[in-house]
């Protein structure tokens, strides 16, 4: 069981219990779509970042990984540089036949890159979110094997060197995706009422309510990443950041140095995670959307339950630099005032809430270390 030492809500936290009537399984995260006024700017990020192309035209760029799924990231070329949509995998046609029934949407055929079958939803909060089956799988590309380490009881290098290529690291995945939104009890439970997502961990402000919520694919047995999705409360419905899995430390810390040779602007890290445990480097594309790399997160079953954490500074990760001021953003420009007023006046605890948040962000994590 995960040992959290002050990161305990007490005993008023507000449980987050599993949906007893989901639709389907998800089984896998496919895609990220994002639109960008320039492919060229887009593909070279992307390119440096350690992602690798498999079409392209004047309008659309798919990019993939190592792995076997056909394409994992879609760019649309438009006027705006913003976030378009997520697309999930379910086991079987039946599942969509299922989610077709519920929201009375068509099953369609996949124009994307693996082909298949697809049903276009929305969450609550508009996001776009393909549901998708049958796409062909594409062959899987040579890796590197991951670097092991001297230790003082296993050594496994004599009269031999380390030297790692100074290149974009090979991305096995994509991990997961984090989705703010400023309706969290209506977003987190759609995601697992439809998907059958499952908390691995939920963060709580002080009084108990549930802010955040890591969740993973409920494979059962079989173990899956601790979490694909992480939902959090927000001042609007935005993605805060997308994270690719790279085989070791190493492949992160090359990814840094060439990202920063390339003199992209740098996020957040290296560091460890608390919850999800995995070693992460945070990077912007030109248009300030944060990337991560990360290896070495945890794996859960679906018989683990949920743990119940205090949403601090200090409990997003375990060590390395101190969370910078503007990796949250928390401006309030005059489209987000007028949304927190519009819903303040509808529910009267949205604006405690997003309060008790800021707070909650706010406190200094070198103090709370010392």
């Amino acid at each position: 069981m995960l040992q959290v030492v002050k990161s305990n809500p007490g005993p008023g936290a507000i449980e987050l219990p599993r949906s007893s009537a989901r639709l389907v399984k998800a089984n896998e995260l496919v895609f990220v779509h994002f639109e960008r006024p320039d492919l060229v700017r887009a593909e070279q990020y992307l390119r440096d970042f350690g992602l690798i192309v498999v079409s392209r035209n004047n309008d659309s760029l798919f990019m993939r990984g190592t792995g076997s799924l056909p394409f994992f990231y879609r760019v649309t070329r438009g006027p705006n540089a913003r976030f378009r949509g997520l697309g999930v995998s379910v086991p079987s046609a039946d599942d969509l036949r299922k989610l077709s029934q519920a929201f009375g949407r068509p099953v369609e055929l996949s124009d994307a890159p693996g082909g298949g079958s697809v049903i276009h939803l929305r969450d609550p909060e508009g996001v776009a979110v393909d549901a998708m089956h049958g796409y062909e799988r594409s062959d899987t590309l040579p890796l590197r094997p991951t670097i092991r380490h001297n230790a003082p009881n296993d050594i496994v290098r004599i009269n031999d060197t380390q030297r790692p290529a100074l290149e974009p690291p090979q991305v096995t995945k994509l991990g997961h995706l984090v989705l703010e939104t400023p309706n969290f009890n209506s977003s987190v439970r759609w995601y697992m009422d439809t998907f059958g997502f499952i908390p691995s961990d939920v963060m709580c402000l002080p009084d108990g309510a549930p802010v955040g919520a890591f969740m993973r694919l409920d494979r059962g047995p079989i173990p899956s990443d601790h979490h694909t999705l992480f939902i959090a409360a927000g001042l609007e419905s935005k993605v805060d950041h997308v994270a690719f899995e790279v085989v070791d430390l190493d492949a992160v810390e090359m990814g840094q140095q060439v990202l920063m040779a390339r003199r992209y602007r740098h996020a957040w890290g290296v560091g460890r995670h608390l919850l999800g445990s995995q070693i992460f480097d945070y990077w912007r594309d030109p248009w300030g959307q944060k990337h991560e790399h990360y290896a070495d997160g945890d794996l859960f079953d679906a018989s683990q339950p949920a743990g119940y954490h205090l949403m601090d500074r200090a409990g997003l990760y375990q060590w390395g630099p101190d969370l910078p001021d503007d990796f949250v953003d928390a401006r309030l420009t005059p489209r987000r005032v007028w949304s927190l007023l519009r819903r303040t006046i509808k529910n009267r605890d949205h604006l405690k809430t997003m309060m008790s948040l800021k707070a909650a962000m706010s406190q200094p994590v070198r103090e709370w270390r010392s």
